[in-house]
């Protein structure tokens, strides 16, 4: 009984500590492990690889409640490369947000302070983006993802002897000004957004398929380092050192549940490369590099075609509220299982090649209140890839969720 009323005690606390009357100050968190994020109880090693392979989706969701969408993938590389140290966070530590779950779902608490009567164990992350240091922990005990610090990045000064680069203008003294390249560019999409992302398969599927894996009886999915299986060899043009995009495709009735849209074709998910290690008359052995997601057996092979990066400017969506010429489409398919998505997420639109789009442009995102009223222009889209109808993009900014079935036209000139 005493347990009973301790846990209605503590779950109450919890909700006092999401309550909007408390947001503006610092609570005290006393223990830790209750409410638990991610299952920590594993070797390291396998720990931060489950964490790639199981709960990169609610850690991608729970980045964008926290406001910081854009660090999801500078973290997640973090996690891959095992790119932690193994500190302890003193008594009085502050947490500027975390990351729990409850019920099933991904929450956040913002402003946290470790009161515990000793100074918790932590994975200490750190990593820089734009112009800024960011410090993420992970306690040891619950896997509770929280943001610690961040710092602006320093100028780096000249080597010595070297006179100190001359700035155009003198900045005021204190005052820290990123730096002048990031005003102008960035990488609008990364390996990640070409190579982890989705597409539409038209067509017919692929002839060539992973059939089994090493060590299938013990697990149905795999990942970096994993040896699978390919019903294709030397009589099929086959060589030791061949790359191959793996896909994993699903049909159109998985994901067309809400619009009524012509037949586009096959959902293509980009799970990662397959490279050819060893061929048999027909059959060969490969093995995965680069994993985004899990791969299962059954998932398809096609060559895989380097791409590069594209620098560029978010031009936003500061534009005229009206429609512009030419075509204009509407967002058929959002990532993974959400309702919604945010900068930074991938989506999929009902225009293509057919519509002269093409790779790097940047497409407006709007919607249409009311029949007499402006329209509502709330997001700036990059297209990633193009197929015949449809083309992946991913969302550079926006302020509002980007929703199944929003419009999307092309940049209206002023």
């Amino acid at each position: 009984m005493k347990d009973k009323k301790r846990a209605i005690f503590i779950f109450i606390g919890i909700l006092i500590l999401l309550s909007g009357n408390t947001l503006a100050e610092t609570k005290k968190l006393t223990e830790i492990g209750r409410f638990k994020f991610i299952d920590t109880n594993m070797p390291v090693d396998q720990l931060m690889k489950t964490i790639v392979e199981k709960h990169s989706e609610d850690i991608k969701i729970g980045f964008t409640l926290a406001g910081c969408g854009d660090l999801y993938v500078p973290f997640m590389d973090q996690i891959k490369q095992s790119a932690f140290e193994e500190k302890t966070m003193p008594v009085g530590g502050i947490m500027k947000w975390m990351l729990f779950r409850s019920q099933g779902k991904v929450k956040l608490v913002q402003d946290l302070e470790w009161a515990g009567a000793d100074p918790l164990p932590v994975f200490s992350f750190s990593l820089e983006a734009g112009n800024n240091h960011y410090e993420f922990v992970m306690p040891k005990a619950c896997g509770n993802i929280s943001l610690v610090s961040v710092e602006p990045v320093m100028p780096q000064p000249g080597r010595e002897g070297e006179p100190a680069m001359q700035q155009e203008q003198q900045e005021p003294e204190g005052e820290i000004r990123r730096a002048k390249i990031y005003d102008e560019i960035y990488d609008l999409l990364s390996e990640t957004d070409l190579y982890c992302s989705f597409r539409i398969h038209g067509g017919e599927l692929p002839d060539m398929r992973i059939i089994g894996a090493d060590r299938e009886s013990e697990r149905n999915i795999f990942s970096d380092g994993d040896l699978m299986y390919v019903d294709k060899g030397r009589a099929d043009g086959l060589e030791e050192g061949q790359l191959f995009m793996v896909l994993e495709i699903t049909s159109r009735r998985a994901w067309d549940k809400d619009y009524e849209f012509e037949n586009y074709g096959d959902l293509a998910f980009k799970r990662g490369r397959a490279r050819i290690v060893d061929v048999a008359e027909h059959k060969s052995t490969a093995v995965l590099e680069k994993c985004c997601d899990p791969v299962p057996i059954g998932s398809y092979l096609v060559p895989f075609m380097p791409d590069e990066s594209l620098l560029g400017k978010d031009l936003g969506f500061d534009v005229p509220p009206f429609k512009a010429d030419g075509i204009s489409g509407r967002v058929i398919f959002i990532q993974g299982d959400y309702n919604q998505v945010a900068s930074g997420h991938w989506a999929l639109i009902n225009m293509g090649a057919v519509d002269d789009i093409h790779r790097g442009q940047q497409l407006v995102l709007y919607r249409e209140l009311h029949v007499d009223a402006p329209l509502q222009v709330f997001g700036n889209l990059v297209v990633i890839d193009v197929q015949e109808k449809t083309a992946t993009v991913k969302v550079l900014s926006s302020r509002d969720a980007i929703n199944q079935g929003d419009l999307v036209m092309l940049r209206p000139t002023r």
